[in-house]
């Protein structure tokens, strides 16, 4: 299968699992924030890899937003929507390329673009986990996001 293709899927998925996600955290007491504020970094690192493909010295990196849970609905869309512009304009040389940015302390990176959309996924999914604990920790219900779980709901 067309590399470009298996991205477009795991960006599906990585949507539909920070929705699942999000619907989760509002099933945790009122008071409880580190939950949240762990989901917020998977918003925010998103926003900043995002930001160097748009420009590689963004202007403002926050990897800790302070989002409400309505912020981060919205967030969640707009990142959709960002990342699958980004995919659509992808080439296959395009992909085989480095994305040049500034690190968060200004140093200059070269990352090759296939490797940066692969981490995106696996970060968000290895911070899902986190928030997943936390909010049974907190006694609400964290949604199941494995990738099958996906598969099976039919909404690719």
């Amino acid at each position: 299968m067309d590399e470009l293709i298996n991205y477009r899927k795991l960006y599906d998925y990585d949507f539909w699992a920070n929705s699942e996600t999000l619907a989760s955290l509002r099933t945790v007491p009122s008071g409880t924030e580190q939950p949240r504020k762990t989901f917020n970094h998977v918003i925010g690192a998103q926003r900043i890899w995002l930001a160097r493909f748009e420009n590689p010295a963004p202007p403002s990196a926050q990897p800790w937003p302070d989002l409400t849970l309505e912020e981060c609905a919205g967030a969640i869309e707009d990142l959709r929507r960002r990342w699958k512009d980004i995919l659509d304009n992808l080439t296959p040389e395009k992909l085989a390329g480095d994305l040049a940015y500034l690190s968060l302390k200004g140093v200059e990176r070269r990352t090759p673009i296939h490797d940066v959309l692969m981490h995106l996924v696996l970060h968000s999914a290895y911070h899902r986990g986190q928030v997943a604990a936390a909010i049974r920790e907190a006694g609400g219900k964290p949604a199941p996001t494995d990738y099958v779980v996906y598969l099976r709901t039919g909404k690719r």
